[in-house]
């Protein structure tokens, strides 16, 4: 006797949809505490180390400019003379003042004393007696050439940084010095030197694996360094808006005003960053021919503290915090400007939960009220992805007969996103790509499509009509194409200029990639209009595919044949979607400039 199964309640159903996001978060939460940081263009925003607990608040911990490993960091270095004045100022951008210190090398009559920032492991800043200052940008690590028949130097990096202060006093000794000693196997960071009479030189690993030596013009002039190698911009942040607007602004003075303290450190002041993750945590100004050095704690420029570097050589006073050199009152500013930033932070986060607690009841909703198991396979990743965007198309396309367009826009546009915020992960991930706009361009638009491909629509229609997957993948190829273009055009033109100003606001956190999300699926709302555009014409002359399996058309006896336009239809198709998503990548270039001007 046959027996009718048993169906399960439909409340299994809103549990188990509750799978993928969690499923997403999961996976998206071992992948950061694992990662290292983001680089790149987003380089001065974001950092990925774990964050550890400070009392009643949630801090990092500390790096810095010039780290131990190989994640740059974003600081801001230059030196500027006009006549008898010399400058050499620097941002600190990482994200803990808590750890960052100051000491005194008193020197002797066989070296020169000097006074130094950061931890005696990582040095960040230091200036000598003779008026000889230090400070690195952070870059990916880059091979030196190994020198036989040099000096050797025994301890890690920080140890030449430490050893050229106590033995030089301009920079051409420096050069000297940096020639006659072995270089480690490889650089991560460049070094950028200045001394009292206005020379300065970046030191760094060249283009052929020699050690480059890039110096400031003879005179007034300046020179600046971030984190972009100079004598190979490809090792690093290149372009970057820091340097850009550090040199726009160091120009001006040259051209147009007198050179001070105050106005070398609004240089720093315009180019330094504050977002939850990243931020400027010490700036230093010297006056190398006065020896005097103006220290600023968590970019408050309207309140140094003024070393001469004689006195603190002379005074050496014990090794301690640098903020606990500040007056209390500035200290109290600081930690209530970085409880601002914290708490910017929570709510980004809590805007992210918010999305995905939206996703959740989009699928509650959907398996509660969807009629059929065969149809609600096909939407519930559609609403997976889309959240509340795909339920709202599936309550349209559910109304009748003629909403196939927006069926098969919905499922054309679920591997836009899903590789959309995969390309971003990578350009956060993967060192090769995050420090190359060719290679990020390129990960945009081939994540998106060869996951669309051959992930998705290949496996998935396949399966559905029982033909080989190699013959599926031939057939969807032109439409996968258009349909990509057109997606991503959309998609980058509205998703880049957000996704930076998100950085620029809410900093990065374990959670961000899930606002990603949700702006990725806004862009992708954008892609959907032009997508709606090439379904419309395509379901008029008889193609499709979504709507043929899981659309009204199956439901009330409809064909259920997917059938795809050959290549010979769609050429026109595929050259105006390649130009749309040229137009897409254009305005989403110039989207994320107003955005960082704005910024």
């Amino acid at each position: 006797m046959n027996r009718r199964k048993r169906r399960p309640r439909r409340w299994i159903y809103a549990i188990a949809a509750l799978i993928p996001p969690l499923g997403y978060l999961l996976a998206t939460l071992i992948t950061y505490r694992y990662s290292p940081g983001l680089r790149g263009p987003f380089e001065s925003k974001i950092d990925l180390d774990a964050w550890e607990l400070l009392g009643a608040t949630t801090r990092p911990r500390a790096t810095s400019c010039s780290r131990s490993d190989s994640s740059p960091r974003g600081c801001t270095i230059f030196t500027v003379s006009q006549g008898d004045r010399v400058f050499f100022g620097g941002n600190g951008d990482w994200i803990n003042f808590d750890s960052n210190y100051y000491w005194v090398d008193p020197g002797s009559d066989r070296r020169y004393g000097a006074i130094y920032f950061g931890v005696p492991e990582n040095v960040q800043q230091g200036f000598n007696e003779k008026g000889l200052a230090y400070d690195s940008n952070g870059l990916p690590e880059a091979p030196v050439t190994s020198h036989a028949g040099r000096w050797p130097i025994s301890g890690g990096h920080s140890s030449y940084f430490i050893q050229i202060l106590r033995e030089c006093a301009t920079v051409e000794e420096v050069i000297t010095w940096v020639r006659e000693h072995q270089w480690h196997e490889a650089m991560h960071y460049q070094m950028h030197f200045a001394d009292a009479t206005g020379d300065a030189v970046v030191i760094s690993a060249g283009p052929d694996g020699r050690v480059a030596f890039t110096r400031k013009p003879d005179g007034v002039g300046f020179l600046v360094s971030t984190n972009f190698n100079l004598a190979n911009p490809l090792n690093g942040s290149y372009p970057c808006w820091r340097y850009d607007r550090a040199t726009a602004l160091l120009e001006e003075i040259a051209d147009q005003g007198e050179l001070t303290a105050e106005r070398a450190a609004s240089v720093l002041d315009a180019v330094h960053v504050a977002s939850p993750s990243g931020f400027t945590v010490l700036s230093l100004v010297g006056d190398l021919p006065q020896g005097l050095v103006y220290v600023y704690l968590f970019h408050q420029f309207d309140a140094p503290i003024v070393l001469d570097v004689t006195e603190e050589i002379a005074r050496a006073p014990n090794p301690g915090p640098l903020r606990d050199l500040f007056p209390p009152e500035t200290v109290s500013r600081v930690d209530r400007a970085y409880q601002r930033l914290m708490a910017r932070s929570a709510r980004c986060n809590a805007l992210g939960l918010a999305w995905l607690g939206l996703v959740s009841v989009s699928l509650a909703a959907l398996l509660l009220l969807a009629r059929s198991r065969r149809q609600a396979s096909f939407w519930v990743l559609v609403v997976a992805v889309l959240g509340p965007v795909g339920l709202l198309v599936w309550l349209i396309a559910a109304g009748g007969r003629r909403a196939s367009a927006l069926v098969e826009v919905a499922g054309d546009l679920v591997p836009c996103v899903v590789g959309m915020v995969a390309a971003l992960l990578a350009a956060a991930l993967v060192p090769a790509i995050s420090q190359t706009s060719v290679l990020q361009l390129l990960a945009f638009y081939s994540l998106p499509l060869v996951l669309g491909l051959f992930r998705y629509q290949g496996p998935i229609l396949a399966l559905a009509t029982r033909r080989t997957y190699l013959r599926t993948i031939f057939e969807r190829l032109p439409t996968v194409l258009v349909s990509t273009n057109l997606a991503l055009a959309g998609l980058l033109a509205v998703s880049a200029p957000l996704v930076k100003a998100h950085l620029n606001y809410c900093g990065f956190s374990t959670w961000t990639v899930l606002p990603w999300w949700a702006i990725n699926v806004l862009g992708a709302a954008g892609g959907g209009l032009l997508l709606t555009v090439y379904h419309a014409w395509a379901v008029r002359q008889g193609f499709g595919a979504w709507s043929t399996l899981f659309g009204e058309a199956k439901q009330l006896g409809g064909a259920t044949a997917v059938s795809s336009p050959p290549w010979h239809r769609l050429y026109l198709w595929v050259v105006l979607s390649f130009l749309a998503l040229v137009a897409g990548i254009v305005l989403g270039a110039f989207g994320s400039t107003l955005v960082d001007g704005m910024h």
